[in-house]
């Protein structure tokens, strides 16, 4: 299988090293000196049947063992073996050329001796050395064969796959595909060759461009089996894969360099990357079986030609940067020990080159972000703090750890924006209102068709002092002003109001919800108030959340309120509040699921004052503070331990002109601190290696929210009604922190509304 040899001038007196001109072969698969510098196949044994290496060239001395056939006649070392064993493993020593993996060891067996084919036994006996090497420590993880028989398109003697299924369990076994130029012949195999060779690579030669090279066999439609037709995974071509093999410089005896072609120098590419890979493996405590290596190599090739596995290139090119990386899923990990490799792929899927996550990833894996906390634009430390996660490993589909980004999984702060819409200024786009009175008691009932094209409805009712209002839809719909709905309406929307405020980013939750709210005089002076919410049994619209705040359809949700207020002056109350929500898939608002649940239930307790008063006929004032703890609860499959008495508070006062500007017009000016989870420690479990039984080692940490910050959220909204309907325009602006640089924010919206 040698094309050519050129001779060059002295090994020792060049120093070709990772040349872009010399070993531009090196830069087609992706290895590099800084590759190098962290992994290049120390403690790694490489066989390679052929002719006898050079035990005295420079780039292979002190690292090569000489393995004889008895009965043979070895006068000189070869020039093939030496060239290959260079090519798959010369020194990194500053002098010559530089193998795909420089530190591995390499076992020269002379299937060839001075007069040619000598292994009569088809390789048993050096197979078996090599098993028996690796059961007293040798660590040889592949055996090169650049040969195979003269007939035309054959890559295999007789009986010879029978043989190597043998050692299935022992050693990867690269065989170089042949240079006669065609499609390789049908081989008969009577066992299953997906299974009982899955640790055999074939390989095919490129030129310096990754065209297959005019010389390479391919590998065409040809089986492994018994029969001739058979199914891709059966199939030669799954069992391909290419490197360069054309003008390769590399080692040849006398302390020589020399170039060659062929497949026979396509092969030791290969080789030498699975003694990468075996080395990169053990350094991260993950051992791989051979057939791992050779899944690997198959899934992180350069896919080329036909996408997916085709009849030239196989699974694609070499690609040995890819194969260092995570293959397949990335998983964030939670159980005690990393989880079972999956099947083997088929064959006829496209290659991979996978990168380092910078998740999340798809929806389990690779792992996603984290959830935010109240507002997550204002939140700081606690769960979102990136120091949290340093050092965090992902495990990819054969159970090897990599370090990942930690703010990938912390998140990041999020830009403050006006989310919640016109839906907050009352204005609709189509309004339908009924009203009636009977005796001292009024009723009236309204269904609103909002922007975003789903209806609400709502039915309120006065009667004996009583107000009683019940809605299905957006609640912030139902807690708007809506014309003709009665002047008691706006008597019992403070404190629902103020309820639902507490909420924070929970609103998101009940986007589609039964509401209901009720205020009872209990006394001359004293009043009880409710407000509840539900999302359980609705038909909400089917929205996602990826965890940045937005609305889910997954969770389910219910918040009741209860209070008490005091009229101790005239038009001026003072009351008190207890609120309880349950959450079902979010913590305060944000899905937490996987990996990086905070519990698949949640139980958050308010508790609050408030003032409400009307200063003047038209100004009224509201004024309010609340409390909150969170409680969540079924972290078993997380990395979080369960938040346990988080807390943060709530805080605001709104100003209301009626007719201050027009007739059946209203001013409003909102000044709130949004709710924000300032006090309470969060625990986690930081997977940060694993041991070579497959245990995953963790790291268990403690973080607290940073309270430190003062987020604020100003809004002034101005509506003005006819009996046609409603316009309005309203300024939002956010600052995350008005104490310090907090990040900061401005949006308008405005709107129409019809009423028919």
């Amino acid at each position: 299988m040698i094309a050519g040899i050129c001779a060059a001038a002295g090994a020792q007196a060049n120093n070709l090293e990772y040349s872009p001109t010399n070993q531009k072969n090196l830069t087609q698969i992706g290895v590099t000196q800084s590759l190098h510098a962290t992994t290049d196949g120390t403690g790694v044994g490489i066989a390679i049947f052929d002719s006898l290496v050079d035990v005295n060239h420079v780039d292979l001395a002190g690292r090569t063992n000489t393995y004889v056939y008895g009965g043979g006649t070895y006068t000189r070392y070869g020039d093939h073996g030496t060239h290959v064993a260079g090519i798959a493993a010369a020194g990194a020593n500053g002098i010559g050329i530089v193998g795909v993996a420089p530190g591995a060891r390499i076992y020269s067996y002379g299937v060839f001796d001075d007069r040619g084919w000598i292994a009569n036994d088809q390789g048993r006996a050096a197979l078996n050395s090599v098993r028996s090497l690796n059961l007293g420590g040798a660590n040889i993880k592949a055996v090169n064969m650049s040969y195979g028989p003269t007939a035309r398109g054959d890559a295999f003697l007789a009986g010879e796959l029978a043989l190597f299924s043998e050692f299935r369990n022992d050693v990867v076994i690269v065989r170089a595909a042949g240079n006669d130029g065609v499609n390789l012949v049908f081989e008969p195999f009577a066992g299953q060759a997906s299974r009982d060779l899955s640790h055999l690579l074939i390989v095919g030669a490129v030129d310096g461009n990754n065209n297959i090279a005019s010389y390479s066999n391919k590998p065409g439609t040809a089986c492994i089996s018994i029969v001739s037709i058979c199914a891709a995974s059966e199939r030669i071509s799954n069992f391909f894969i290419v490197a360069p093999g054309s003008s390769i410089l590399s080692d040849i005896p006398g302390q020589q360099l020399g170039y060659m072609s062929g497949t026979s120098m396509a092969a030791p590419h290969v080789t030498g990357a699975v003694a990468l890979i075996a080395q990169d493996g053990l350094n991260k405590n993950t051992p791989l079986t051979p057939s791992q290596i050779v899944e690997i190599i198959k899934r992180s090739a350069t896919d080329l030609g036909a996408k997916g596995v085709d009849a030239v290139f196989g699974w694609g090119l070499l690609n040995v940067k890819a194969a260092l990386a995570p293959v397949g899923n990335v998983t964030v990990v939670t159980t005690p020990t990393v989880p079972t490799p999956p099947p083997p792929p088929a064959a006829g899927t496209p290659a991979t080159n996978p990168n380092l996550p910078k998740p999340p990833a798809p929806p389990k894996a690779p792992p996603r972000v984290p959830p935010k906390f109240g507002k997550g634009f204002y939140t700081a430390g606690g769960a979102t703090d990136p120091s949290l996660f340093a050092g965090i490993v992902v495990f990819d589909d054969y159970g090897r750890p990599f370090e990942a980004d930690p703010a990938a999984f912390a998140g990041q702060v999020r830009t403050p924006s006006a989310t919640r819409g016109l839906s907050m200024l009352g204005i609709l786009s189509i309004e339908e209102t009924l009203a009636a009175e009977i005796g001292d008691a009024s009723f009236s009932a309204w269904n609103a068709e909002g922007p975003d094209g789903r209806f609400t409805s709502s039915f309120h009712a006065i009667a004996g002092g009583s107000e009683f209002s019940f809605g299905a839809g957006n609640p912030e719909i139902f807690l708007s002003e809506m014309p003709g709905a009665g002047a008691g309406k706006s008597a019992a929307a403070p404190f629902a109001r103020i309820m639902y405020s507490s909420l924070g980013e929970a609103q998101g939750i009940f986007d589609e919800a039964v509401s209901a709210s009720a205020v009872i005089p209990l006394s001359d002076e004293i009043d009880g108030h409710f407000f509840g919410l539900s999302n359980i049994g609705m038909n909400r619209q089917d929205t996602s959340l990826t965890l940045t705040g937005q609305e889910t359809a997954d969770a389910d949700g219910s918040f009741a309120a209860f209070g008490l207020s005091w009229r101790f002056a005239e038009n001026w109350r003072l009351g008190g509040s207890f609120g309880a929500l349950h959450e079902q898939g979010t913590l305060a608002g944000i899905e937490s699921e996987g990996a990086f649940s905070l519990g698949s239930e949640a139980l958050t307790r308010s508790y609050g004052i408030h003032l409400t008063g009307k200063p003047a006929e038209n100004l009224s004032i509201t004024a309010f503070y609340t409390q909150s703890v969170i409680d969540s609860f079924g972290t078993e499959s997380s990395l979080f331990e369960a938040a346990r008495g988080w807390s943060g508070d709530h805080y605001g006062v709104t100003f209301d002109a009626r007719d201050a500007i027009r007739d059946n017009s209203l001013l409003r000016l909102s000044v709130l601190k949004p709710l924000q989870i300032s006090d309470g420690d969060v625990f986690v479990r930081v997977p940060v290696g694993r041991e070579m039984d497959g245990t995953v080692n963790y790291d268990r940490r403690r973080s607290s929210f940073d309270g430190s910050t003062l987020p604020l959220e100003t809004r002034i909204e101005y509506v003005e009604r006819s009996r046609y309907g409603a316009y309005g325009i309203a300024l939002d602006w956010f600052d995350a922190d008005v104490k310090g640089s907090g990040e900061s924010g401005m949006a308008v919206a405005a709107g129409l509304s019809l009423r028919f």
